[in-house]
């Protein structure tokens, strides 16, 4: 398991913990029985997610580096937007299998909503508007992911569903490649 398979995985135990009882904390012990890793490991990547302000780690007044560990708000609202999770600790993923015309697929996505009789002709037209906008972003030669991000952001405020759809297409590995080497950039 990589650091960042280890720390994506840190992340959704005390997301879990955090929803089942928000003060509740894991111990060392109970992460590397669950993560099956040793201590030098699990203390190497719980300082970088606690220095990141994803964690929030209860420390002894001597002895071992902590005794618990929770997620913080910052944490909670990374695991809950699952596109920037994905983007800040990617799973991995085999990329030669899904090389496919992402353009193809946005445009068909465009005929769908021009099609969909559920869609008003004014969410219709601003759906499409933002659609064509990640399209020309991805485009460019270095696409900005906080610009993608953003009428992402949009497109699930009109229509959730559309957004969605949008994020399956933006998981595409070529895609999405490009945006993670953007996202680490701007963040």
């Amino acid at each position: 398991m990589t650091n960042i398979e280890i720390r994506r995985k840190i992340l959704e135990m005390t997301y879990e913990r955090f929803r089942e009882h928000p003060y509740y904390r894991i111990t060392p012990k109970e992460f590397k029985e669950a993560l099956g890793i040793d201590l030098k490991t699990l203390n190497f990547n719980i300082v970088y997610l606690e220095e990141k302000a994803y964690i929030e780690l209860q420390k002894p007044l001597e002895g071992s580096l902590f005794v618990g560990a929770r997620i913080t708000s910052k944490g909670v609202d990374l695991v809950e937007d699952e596109y920037q999770f994905d983007i800040t600790f990617p799973v991995d993923k085999d990329t030669s299998a899904m090389q496919i015309n992402i353009f193809k697929e946005f445009n068909l996505l465009i005929d769908k909503i021009n099609n969909a009789s559920e869609i008003s002709n004014d969410t219709k037209e601003l759906l499409i508007e933002e659609v064509k906008e990640i399209q020309k972003e991805l485009k460019r030669i270095e696409p900005s992911y906080t610009r993608v991000k953003l009428f992402l952001d949009k497109i699930r405020q009109h229509n959730f569903e559309v957004g969605e759809q949008i994020m399956a297409l933006l998981k595409n590995p070529v895609i999405f490649s490009i945006l993670e080497k953007s996202a680490k950039k701007e963040l």
